[in-house]
């Protein structure tokens, strides 16, 4: 037996297309398609077999030499009829291919028609002699192949779905290799191993196609097993190898010394090669299944992020940008159930338009499926929908509009609270089971994250009304200072989202301003009502009320941020404030912001004591006292919602 890398090669092709073999007819439904590709791959493990046992001089080398060009034959008709099954065209001369295929096979394997002779010589090389009516015979097979090519450039031109071009791109060179090579058999370069390295290649480019490209839609738990397949068929391979140059190297190694030596090379390279098999599987996860691979970072980045984020628009904006971005879809759009109304509006798209401005009422025959049945819904089983026939048409062309492709129901409790509708894939393709699976997990992950941000936003709800009723209660005490909490809240909100602060920080300043004042629970109801000004004494206990309000409210969690507000708002930018005489920066931004619109506030209401100022001497004080009582800073961001603050007036 010879051993060379002719041999290697042709073991590594037969495990290929033998693995490929077996995938490809166990997988469900075996379509016709399907079958012509067994077909071929069939002869191309046959032709690897009767390659491998030509090449190492096993056997009778003239017969699997024939073999091997029958093969080839029959490789010719199976491509034909694959690639005719797969572009749907039709050919009434067909039937012939498989007359002559049958013929040449039977030609090839019973006379010396095609081969006269096959040997090795003493080096391992193998020569061997055609028939003379070879050419005249076999011509008509390798003509098939230009009628392949033109067919698959044709089926390129005419598909505009990118991963059926790369199909054809990939099945195209493949085919292109085997044939170009086999041809070199007729020629002085048939002496080299052009043939068996091609094939090997080929067998690569298929295994490639069906993996990367979902050929033949092979399940992805096949096409897994295909991928690691590979990996063990090359390193399997490359184990031999070196275990072969070893023992040719020290050729003088016999009986016990080889076994050893066999021993040690084994276990080198378990050693060496395992950590670079695992790295290739690696790599083959990654490349060959970057669609699910992104998917399942997805799903990996919404879990994490989606369910604590406690807005809802942000986090729906978020889902539909990643789904979009990580699935290739044109548009998607998220609605949610109106509270009121009980309708689902749009709450969130992604795409370059905005469609389902009036959203879905609650009668609509898709809310009512999804609600049913708590199961995606495609929107080529809609026509089929007894339900569907009494949509509105402006629904219909509002669908067909946006394209949509897929239904998700959005469920929290047993309650559809709303819907993920997509459009189709920019590739043309319909979603996978594989796809709809992730999709179905997302929208789970999606309706969690919007039930929680609700509760949320209903306990937050609840909270400023609890806090707006006592800050209510608080201004009635006083009779000069009615409503005037929520200004301070609204006005202070407002400049802190001028002076660019967070949604986080606005809120916080808000209720400093609707809770500055709480602390006048315990000043007594003489001082607060007094018709006139203040004497020393009263002032002073007046100036308890900072304090007092910081400390009724630091023990409560949600307000423990907003104490230290409430307790310096009455601070000087000049330090000559009060309670503590702290200035500048060391005053929280919320206090300074609350400082600067509750001496507005308190200078255009009318006191018994005082007239309200104009618009214009107000915006005087702020300007004269700005560095002095109030940060420059803040002033100049409350002047500017002045005029607008006068106009809602």
């Amino acid at each position: 037996m010879y051993w060379n890398v002719s041999v290697l090669i042709t073991i590594i092709a037969t495990l290929l297309y033998g693995v490929i073999f077996a995938l490809v007819i166990s997988s469900k439904p075996l379509t016709s398609l399907k079958k012509f590709f067994s077909l071929y791959l069939l002869a191309m493990t046959f032709w690897s077999i009767s390659a491998f046992l030509t090449v190492s001089g096993l056997g009778n080398v003239n017969i699997w030499f024939k073999l091997m060009t029958a093969s080839m034959i029959m490789m010719l008709v199976a491509i034909f009829f694959f690639i005719q099954s797969m572009l749907g065209f039709r050919r009434k001369w067909a039937p012939l291919t498989i007359v002559y295929g049958i013929l040449i096979i039977l030609i090839t394997l019973t006379s010396n028609v095609m081969v006269q002779t096959a040997s090795l010589d003493q080096t391992g090389q193998l020569q061997y002699t055609l028939g003379d009516y070879f050419p005249l015979v076999a011509a008509p097979g390798f003509s098939l192949i230009l009628v392949c090519l033109y067919d698959l450039i044709q089926g390129y031109k005419r598909t505009q779905d990118a991963q059926q071009r790369n199909r054809i791109r990939y099945l195209a060179i493949g085919f292109s290799i085997t044939i170009l090579a086999a041809m070199t058999d007729f020629t002085p370069l048939g002496k080299y191993p052009i043939d068996i390295a091609a094939n090997g290649v080929t067998a690569i480019l298929i295994a490639f196609t069906i993996l990367r490209h979902q050929l033949l839609d092979i399940r992805v738990v096949l096409r897994l097993g295909l991928a690691y397949s590979f990996i063990t068929a090359f390193f399997t391979a490359l184990y031999f190898l070196v275990i072969s140059l070893v023992l040719n190297t020290f050729a003088l190694l016999t009986g016990k010394s080889v076994f050893i030596a066999s021993l040690l090379v084994g276990i080198s390279s378990v050693l060496l090669l395992s950590p670079l098999r695992n790295l290739v599987q690696t790599w083959i996860d990654r490349i060959f299944y970057r669609d699910k691979y992104n998917a399942d970072l997805m799903l990996e980045r919404l879990s994490r992020t989606a369910t604590s984020l406690l807005d809802i628009e942000k986090i729906t904006r978020m889902i539909l940008s990643e789904v979009k971005n990580t699935m290739h879809i044109e548009h998607g759009a998220i609605l949610v159930k109106h509270g009121k109304s009980g309708g689902f509006q749009v709450i969130a798209e992604a795409g370059e338009r905005l469609f389902f401005a009036k959203g879905f009422r609650t009668d609509h025959p898709i809310i009512t499926l999804l609600s049913r049945r708590n199961l995606p819904l495609l929107n080529r089983d809609l026509p089929f929908e007894p339900l569907f026939k009494s949509i509105w048409k402006e629904e219909k062309e509002e669908l067909e509009e946006f394209n949509a492709e897929i239904f998700l129901p959005l469920n929290s409790r047993d309650e559809l609270i709303g819907v993920l509708v997509l459009s189709n894939k920019l590739s043309s393709q319909p979603f996978t089971q594989d796809e709809q699976r992730v999709l179905s997990t997302l929208a789970n992950q999606t309706a969690v994250a919007i039930e929680n941000a609700r509760l949320y936003e209903e306990l937050r709800e609840s909270f400023i009304q609890s806090i707006t009723a006592l800050a209510n209660a608080i201004d009635t005490r006083d009779t000069y200072t009615k409503a005037h909490s929520q200004e301070i809240a609204n006005l202070a909100s407002k400049t802190a989202y001028v002076l660019g602060c967070t949604t986080a920080e606005v809120d916080e300043i808000y209720l400093g301003g609707l809770l500055h004042d709480i602390g006048k629970i315990g000043i007594p109801d003489a001082i607060l009502q007094k018709p006139t000004k203040l004497d020393a004494e009263e002032w002073k206990i007046v100036q308890m009320h900072p304090k007092l309000g910081a400390e009724l409210i630091s023990p409560i969690k949600r307000l423990s941020v907003v104490a230290p507000m409430v307790e310096n708002s009455h601070e000087r930018y000049d330090g000559l404030g009060y309670p503590h005489g702290i200035k500048g920066e060391e005053i929280p931004l919320g206090a300074r912001i609350i400082s600067v619109v509750d001496s507005y506030s308190a200078m255009q209401d009318k006191r018994p004591y005082k007239e309200p100022y104009s618009r214009d001497k107000i915006i005087n004080e702020l300007k004269m006292n700005s560095g002095k009582m109030y940060d420059p800073r803040v002033v100049e961001a409350f002047l500017k919602l002045i005029p607008a603050e006068a106009e809602d007036k």
